[in-house]
């Protein structure tokens, strides 16, 4: 990207500078804020939790506290840790959150029916909720791990796919178009769409897996008869010939 970046720069500054933007965006540090109200167990939530792959996890200040404003939500994801039965704060906390929120219900340990307690959680704030405990056999930790591995994919997948529809908006100018083919036809241009796609790609993986998703997606584009998805099995076949070419 680096040098496309540069090779556009010679012709077009503007152009440049736009796809740059967008560009940095890609591998741009996802960040994941924990709030709540005083209490519900944010730091012991967060100790439980760990390390989040591909993202750095923050904690917010205190929601409704006496004489303090509500802190602002300015992550790509916020977890909104509640406690049994949530409050109308929970309730605002979750309205200022919108799509990126995520609802856990904390001290699970504590009740005698944490799958209840999540049921009844997610029927009243109108989202889903997962139950979940610092302590114990069961925490519920590894779901909402699984959770985050779909939201940073996700958010991994939009932001390719900006960054690939701004470089194809950008390849009808003739002084750009050779230098952005060139760069979609590239092995980073090809893992660009296959990310965007929205389907797993793996980041890393030996040549007889790369060899074996090769044939998989092959196989999905021989049979389905749905014009994007053989589109998309496209991309990620070439995706993964070219992986198993580098890795065989």
């Amino acid at each position: 990207m680096d040098r496309l970046l540069h090779s556009l720069g010679e012709a077009d500054r503007t152009a440049a500078a736009t796809i740059g933007r967008v560009a940095r965006q890609v591998d741009a540090v996802i960040r994941v804020e924990v709030t709540g109200r005083s209490g519900v167990g944010k730091s012991a939530f967060v100790a439980a939790l760990g390390p989040i792959p591909g993202a750095v996890v923050e904690q917010t200040a205190s929601w409704d506290v006496p004489g303090a404003s509500d802190p602002d939500l300015t992550a790509d994801v916020v977890v909104l840790v509640v406690v049994d039965p949530p409050r109308s704060a929970d309730r605002a906390a979750l309205r200022a959150a919108g799509d990126r929120a995520l609802v856990v219900l904390s001290k699970a340990d504590t009740l005698g029916d944490p799958q209840g307690a999540a049921d009844r959680c997610a029927e009243e704030l109108g989202a889903s909720c997962l139950a979940v405990a610092a302590v114990g056999e069961v925490t519920g930790l590894d779901a909402v791990r699984d959770a985050f591995a779909v939201r940073v994919a996700a958010i991994r997948s939009e932001r390719s796919a900006a960054l690939l529809a701004d470089l194809r908006s950008h390849s009808g100018v003739a002084a750009l178009r050779d230098q952005i083919e060139a760069y979609l036809a590239s092995d980073e241009g090809v893992r660009l769409a296959a990310v965007a796609s929205g389907e797993p790609v793996p980041a890393g993986e030996s040549a007889s897996q790369a060899l074996r998703r090769a044939l998989d997606w092959r196989h999905r584009m021989a049979t389905t008869r749905d014009a994007r998805a053989m589109r998309a099995a496209l991309t990620l076949q070439r995706d993964a010939v070219r992986s198993w070419g580098r890795d065989g």
